[in-house]
């Protein structure tokens, strides 16, 4: 057992609330008073640091050859959680071993239990090719704890048979009785001949004309007219999107390398930026890939470079919340709160409460961080905590603590408004 003293948990205001804080492998109580616990504790002085939950990535796509997956797993994980990501959802598009059945999910279990260092969550696949026994597949994922079955059209991936607009509009009348939720990438290939923001609009609305109560989520979305779109049908619709955070880096802090997708963000900033400012962006993604991806397949599918998780989360605190003053609560909820609901790992993830895993990183502000570019960011992750323990800070030599996650509750509707904030 842990006590940590002196620590700065946020609240809805400006103000920050000093607390005392015991935990195990999940919290056990925070108090602003002194914590008095009889059994032998280990004490631990945060002096003044910001207490924060550890990020949560809803997007991620590490898992690409068979033969490197257990080395891109270990190596990307780990500069996961040294930026302050304790949580990752993955979501194969360049899998060589796609999750089609419980038995393929039992194998990346058992990878990720080797070789991760941080609790990673698995979306399922849809193998059309075993029609009609594809949507009693699914479901028996969906109740094997995966966060939700991936859609890709066109197909990304010659592992992952090609799916139709029809044939997915079909799965979603099958599974119309159950909660199942669902991540589509993709553009209407079947009128337009290539990838553009139109595209990908024209698709989503396809979807949408089957689309009932089933959570649907577009994992990348580049273009301000598309967010405008979802932003206007997200309270009839259960959708949600994510923007990534290499986009919103190449928008605001651009440099001489390209990071993000082509996008028409420069177009319309402040219109965007007044969307971060009043939490209408609801999810960022870091959307990185396995460094084998393949590399000539649709942008929509192309995964960004693993280094940016080693400081993107810190990048949201100090270009965000520090440099343009969006609240402190909402960079929490873009970053952490809101893929854990959306992927139905709240509270148990994502959140500050007694009873939720204690992952979180102590924030230093006045401290910073110097990036290999040349660029400085304000502020610096001091500790990183997972389910309790210490791994990774200063002078740190860790070990592996990341684990398989399992679903523990049904994904929250996207405009849910209940916060430990």
């Amino acid at each position: 057992m842990k006590l940590l003293i002196n620590a700065l948990l946020p609240t809805s205001s400006t103000a920050f609330k000093r607390v005392n804080v015991l935990f195990s492998d999940k919290f056990i109580k925070f108090s602003p008073d002194e914590i008095k616990v009889e059994d032998e504790v280990e004490m631990i002085d945060a002096q003044g640091s910001i207490l924060l939950p550890g990020g949560v990535d809803p997007y991620i796509h590490i898992l690409g050859k068979d033969k490197t997956a257990a080395q891109d797993l270990d190596a990307i994980t780990k500069t996961a959680l040294e930026g302050g990501w304790t949580t990752l959802a993955e979501l194969s598009y360049h899998t060589e071993s796609p999750v089609f059945t419980p038995a393929d999910l039992k194998k990346k279990q058992e990878l990720i239990k080797a070789s991760s260092w941080v609790d990673l969550a698995l979306w399922g696949h849809v193998d059309i090719g075993e029609y009609p026994y594809h949507a009693e597949a699914a479901q028996e994922l969906w109740a094997k704890g995966v966060i939700g079955i991936a859609l890709a059209a066109p197909s990304p991936n010659p592992a992952i048979p090609e799916i139709s607009f029809t044939e997915i509009m079909d799965l979603f009348l099958d599974i119309y009785e159950s909660d199942t939720a669902f991540a589509f990438q993709g553009y209407d290939h079947e009128t337009h001949q290539e990838f553009s923001p139109q595209a990908q609009r024209d698709a989503i609305k396809k979807i949408l004309r089957r689309m009932q109560e089933n959570p649907i989520h577009i994992p990348r979305v580049s273009s301000f007219p598309t967010i405008e779109f979802i932003n206007s049908i997200s309270k009839r619709s259960d959708i949600s999107f994510a923007t990534s955070l290499a986009d919103l880096m190449q928008l605001f802090t651009p440099t001489g390398k390209q990071h993000g997708h082509n996008s028409d963000f420069p177009e319309f900033s402040e219109l965007l930026f007044e969307l971060i400012r009043t939490n209408k962006i609801y999810l960022l993604s870091n959307c990185v890939a396995s460094p084998n991806q393949t590399r000539d397949m649709c942008e929509l599918f192309t995964g960004n470079e693993p280094d940016l998780l080693s400081h993107s989360y810190l990048w949201v605190l100090t270009e965000l919340w520090k440099n343009r003053k969006v609240p402190l609560a909402t960079c929490i909820k873009m970053t952490s709160e809101n893929a854990a609901k959306r992927l139905g790992i709240y509270p148990q993830k994502g959140c500050l409460e007694a009873g939720s895993d204690a992952d979180f990183v102590l924030y230093s502000p006045e401290e910073s961080t110097h990036l290999p570019d040349g660029k400085v960011l304000t502020g610096f992750f001091d500790r990183i905590y997972l389910k309790g323990n210490l791994v990774a800070g200063k002078n740190l030599n860790s070990q592996k603590q990341g684990g398989f996650l399992a679903r523990s509750s049904n994904p929250k509707r996207r405009h849910n408004n209940t916060t430990w904030i």
